[in-house]
């Protein structure tokens, strides 16, 4: 099944994803990697965030970035992948039958940090185990999705704009399946940041205050 034509369509944003080594600062993948553009607190259906991933938190996006001050949250990471190895990297190998269970195999752990560099920063793990969302997206009907978001959630913080920072931790390279493009298609073994978001903590009944 060829999918360019589908995936050009899918992908026009794309995000750049910085690795973390011990000894150098990279960017991997390149602009093909096929990470979801836009995630709106609400679909034109009408379904939330939270209803989407069966989730009882705040769920943050680059495009939700509100959470009601008391509440626990997360951030959502999703990751879309082919149901099949169709294509592969030279010299990728992997002992799973399709790039769904490669993902699955391969993610150790994810790590947030919030307010990076601040002096309130703080780092927190969740191991990558069954608790991960595994579906479809509205946007990419048809093609098995996987997001972090129900790995974990996070401690209220207080009113205020905050960083998160998202990292993925692999213990092998994994590869999505939909082309022979290492840089396009696959993610490193290690420590890789997925995704970067400015946010608010507000308090609802102040903003209906102010409003009335």
């Amino acid at each position: 099944m060829s999918l360019s034509a589908k995936v050009r369509w899918l992908w026009p944003a794309l995000l750049s994803v910085v690795v973390l080594s011990s000894t150098a600062l990279i960017l991997s993948p390149s602009a093909g990697a096929k990470w979801p553009g836009i995630e709106p607190c609400v679909s034109a259906s009408g379904v939330t965030l939270k209803q989407q991933y069966g989730y009882s938190v705040a769920v943050i996006t680059s495009n939700c970035t509100e959470v009601p001050v008391g509440e626990r949250w997360a951030a959502s990471v999703p990751w879309i992948v082919d149901s099949r190895f169709e294509q592969r990297p030279s010299g990728f190998t992997t002992d799973y039958a399709t790039p769904v269970d490669d993902f699955r195999g391969k993610l150790n752990a994810i790590e947030y940090v919030v307010d990076a560099g601040s002096a309130y920063q703080s780092n927190r793990s969740f191991p990558g185990d069954n608790k991960i969302w595994a579906g479809q997206l509205p946007t990419a009907p048809g093609l098995p999705a996987f997001n972090t978001v129900g790995l974990g959630s996070l401690d209220p913080l207080p009113i205020g704009t905050h960083t998160v920072d998202v990292t993925w931790k692999l213990s092998a390279p994994h590869c999505d399946g939909f082309t022979a493009d290492q840089g396009s298609s696959c993610l490193p073994q290690g420590e890789t940041l997925v995704k970067r978001i400015t946010f608010k903590v507000v308090d609802p009944r102040g903003v209906q205050g102010a409003e009335s």
